[in-house]
């Protein structure tokens, strides 16, 4: 675990700190940052390993997203995380308004090359004269892993710190991928995506919610062997 992936991991627990700010934690805004910081972390790395270089724009999400947060928790600790969820017009709270005036003014400035960045990225890999269908075969174990990650967060029974454990598991997991693409382009390897955690970790999910035998077990035990999967 180096490089990449060690940031990986401050992504994940970012993601965490990030909600608790400004007190979402418990609604679909939780699993949406992890993965909204995560897949720009993914596809950069990816567009590293074909093009053997790392491009940060003159606005990114490594400098400028760190500063957003900052001042995020310089008003959360000063007028409380209650400040995010008030409503302010017509049932939007805050956290809505906020993300959404982000987006609007991201796509019409320079900010959208960071909202953006995962299209850079592909259309790099593109320009490397690497395959679209082998870049799609080397991402589909991400798709997959975050599609599950959704239908469990949506399915899941579980609440208040499970949530957290939910997501901490599904985002070790897709710190795993980002390590191992940084170990192949450094070492000159071909990355192969199919890691058996991740992969038996969809399968055992999948089985779970949708086996028509129903499988027997507790979710919180389900959980925990996720978590100590992804650690394996």
């Amino acid at each position: 675990m180096f490089d990449h992936g060690a940031d990986s991991i401050n992504t994940v627990s970012l993601s965490i700190s990030l909600v608790c700010l400004v007190g979402v934690g418990q609604t679909w805004y939780f699993p949406l940052v992890l993965l909204g910081l995560i897949t720009g972390f993914f596809f950069a790395t990816l567009e590293e390993y074909y093009c053997q270089r790392l491009d940060l724009g003159v606005i990114n999400g490594v400098s400028d997203g760190c500063l957003m947060i900052y001042a995020i928790g310089i008003l959360s600790g000063i007028y409380g995380v209650e400040l995010w969820t008030m409503e302010v017009f017509n049932g939007w709270s805050l956290i809505d308004m906020v993300c959404f005036v982000f987006f609007i003014c991201s796509v019409l400035t320079a900010m959208g090359r960071y909202v953006l960045s995962v299209v850079f990225s592909v259309l790099n890999i593109m320009g490397s004269k690497a395959k679209l269908s082998d870049m799609f075969l080397r991402s589909s174990t991400f798709i997959a892993l975050n599609v599950t990650f959704l239908v469990h967060y949506k399915f899941t029974s579980l609440s208040n710190w499970y949530l957290r454990i939910l997501t901490i598991a599904y985002g070790l997991m897709n710190c795993e991928l980002i390590s191992h693409i940084m170990l192949a382009h450094i070492t000159s390897q071909v990355f192969n995506p199919f890691r058996p955690t991740i992969v038996a970790s969809c399968a055992v999910v999948c089985l779970y919610f949708f086996s028509p035998l129903k499988l027997q077990v507790p979710e919180a035990v389900l959980l925990w062997g996720l978590f100590l999967l992804c650690l394996a």
